[in-house]
């Protein structure tokens, strides 16, 4: 059905037009008005009216013809706009022409104008050049000129240089010469005088040095034998006797310590031929620790390896 209203949709139209006429006109002649009725009365039957399918025909037929003059009023229009576009086209094509003409006219103007400038522009270039050349030309003959003057110039003043140098070298060499001599015995007595009071203030020096080491050596040795007594007197406090051991032993110790006192170890280097006894003063030793040291860190290095000799209280 789709396929026949696509295809013929001018007759569809018409049709659906005819029959919505024939129910138009069906509505319009129907009595619609009520009637009184009495109780118990049979209803009058519904009067139809008969449509004159001539006139809906001819009102068809009319509403055709409107379309085919509307079609053809169209048409006609159509035309009309198609011929007027044709002449506008052809007017642009004419218009476009001429301008293409003009703009040709104008290239080639251009290109005879822009020919003209640089023909110009390079003439003006060939005199402007050879103005420069006769300028530098005139200018450096000038200058070759100066330069000769001035190299004349500079070698008389170079000539009055050198004499005056040597003159003045002459002088100097001279003046330097005689300073030279007083400066060297001046340096010389100098030198003389200093190296006597060097000699006094080394050999003052050196005997106040080796005062200063008698006394500190002294002073040091009085120390350390101060803390020997009393590190022995720490290991005598410490020391436990064997029972086995005699009366009158006595043993010679090395210990390595290390800064704070604490011990590294404990060795025999004289014994007292009672091993338990030895074993026991290695023991002490070890207990006492940490052994006391002077307070003076340069003493320490007397301490690092220390022997001393145990004999009991």
């Amino acid at each position: 059905m789709w396929q026949l209203v696509k295809e013929h949709p001018r007759s569809f139209a018409y049709a659906v037009l005819a029959h919505l006429l024939l129910l138009i006109m069906l509505v319009i002649n129907l009595d619609w008005s009520p009637k009184p009725t009495s109780a118990g009365a049979p209803t009058p039957p519904v009067q139809a009216v008969i449509v004159d399918e001539s006139k809906v025909s001819a009102e068809v037929e009319r509403l055709k013809t409107e379309d085919q003059r509307k079609e053809q009023a169209a048409a006609e229009r159509l035309r009309e706009l198609e011929e007027k576009t044709k002449q506008a086209e052809a007017a642009r094509v004419k218009e476009q022409k001429r301008l293409e003409d003009v703009k040709k006219k104008q290239v080639v103007e251009e290109k005879r104008l822009k020919e003209q400038e640089t023909e110009r522009k390079l003439e003006q270039q060939k005199l402007t050049e050879k103005k420069r050349i006769a300028e530098q030309k005139k200018l450096e003959q000038k200058q070759a000129e100066q330069k000769q003057q001035a190299a004349a110039a500079e070698q008389k003043k170079q000539a009055e240089e050198k004499r005056l140098a040597e003159a003045e070298s002459k002088r100097k060499m001279a003046a330097e010469a005689k300073a030279k001599a007083e400066v060297k015995a001046k340096a010389d007595a100098e030198a003389k005088a200093k190296a006597e009071a060097e000699a006094q203030r080394k050999a003052a020096e050196q005997a106040l040095q080796a005062q200063i080491a008698a006394e500190d050596a002294a002073r040091n040795q009085s120390i350390i034998s101060q803390y020997v007594g009393i590190i022995g007197d720490r290991v005598q406090r410490n020391w436990i006797q064997p029972p086995s051991s005699r009366a009158g032993l006595s043993c010679v110790v090395q210990v390595q310590l290390i800064p704070g006192g604490d011990v590294v170890s404990v060795q025999i280097v004289q014994s007292s031929g009672d091993a338990a006894f030895d074993r026991s003063v290695e023991a002490a030793v070890f207990r006492a620790a940490p052994l006391p040291l002077p307070s003076d860190p340069g003493l320490f290095e007397s301490f690092r390896t220390l022997q001393f000799r145990f004999t009991p209280k």
